[in-house]
């Protein structure tokens, strides 16, 4: 089992849920976080775009088996390599124990 997690900004949100019911994950969790820029840095390395501000973000996150993570992370990739930005990020841990 796995936990995928997709960490956007804002503008982003509605592309990240559309992109996991593209890939019919069949449930999933949402929560408005706030992310901070302390550091001046190249847009390649900052998912927070050029902003030096407070951002609102979005983390999306849902358990599934290793296939699905494998699907969500190839639709991420394949999302940021169409918006040719870096403003989605995911990210897969692995899940030792869990009790339903």
């Amino acid at each position: 089992m796995k936990l995928v997690a997709i960490m956007c900004v804002e503008e982003y949100s509605d592309l990240a849920r559309k992109l996991l019911k593209d890939v019919q994950v069949p449930a999933f969790s949402e929560s408005e976080i706030m992310g901070y820029k302390y550091a001046e840095e190249k847009e390649d390395d900052n998912w927070f775009a050029n902003k030096h501000t407070l951002d609102n973000s979005h983390l999306f996150f849902t358990m599934c088996s290793e296939n699905k993570a494998e699907e969500i992370m190839a639709a991420v990739k394949d999302c940021k390599e169409k918006l040719n930005k870096n403003h989605v990020h995911a990210f897969v841990l692995n899940i030792e124990q869990h009790l339903s």
